[in-house]
């Protein structure tokens, strides 16, 4: 399904949302958003990518935005509590919106219906993605991961947040 110029691509998740489930054993754009982050959030620019690379670009930033809330929470226990709370959070802008993040990729929704199914697909992301992100932020035995963390003072083209 295609809505505001980009997919709704199939996740591995159990958030209730417009997003299909993916095969088992399939990797969805969410691994890979976690596994380019670290290369794509040294970008400045960014060419307009296809519909699907959309989805990509808002994770990235996102994850950045993540990143940078983790960063003063030194514990992954402390981390999953704060994080539920951040990633639940219903009221972030959606493409149309004047603060959207990304306003020249994303196109406006064309119906009311289009505006439901974006914020829905949106909050999946940014709920499945934020759960899987603590354990990639934190080493086992709880400690941050300084590998991933140093990343808190970049941005995605320069995009602080979504």
């Amino acid at each position: 399904m295609k809505v505001c110029n980009t997919f709704v691509l199939p996740l591995k998740t159990k958030v209730k949302g417009p997003a299909p489930a993916i095969p088992s054993g399939q990797e969805d754009i969410i691994d890979e958003a976690i596994k380019a982050f670290r290369c794509n959030v040294l970008h400045k620019n960014f060419k307009q990518p296809g519909p699907a690379d959309l989805s990509l670009c808002y994770l990235t930033v996102w994850i950045g935005e993540v990143i940078r809330f983790l960063s003063k929470i030194k514990s992954k226990d402390e981390a999953k509590k704060k994080i539920t709370r951040i990633s639940h959070d219903s009221n972030f802008s959606i493409p149309g919106d004047d603060n959207f993040c990304m306003p020249g990729f994303f196109s406006k929704p064309e119906k009311r219906a289009d505006g439901d199914i974006i914020r829905s697909y949106l909050r999946q992301l940014r709920e499945e993605s934020a759960t899987r992100l603590v354990g990639v932020l934190y080493m086992p035995s709880g400690e941050q991961n300084k590998w991933w963390f140093q990343f808190h003072k970049r941005t995605f083209m320069g995009i602080e947040s979504t």
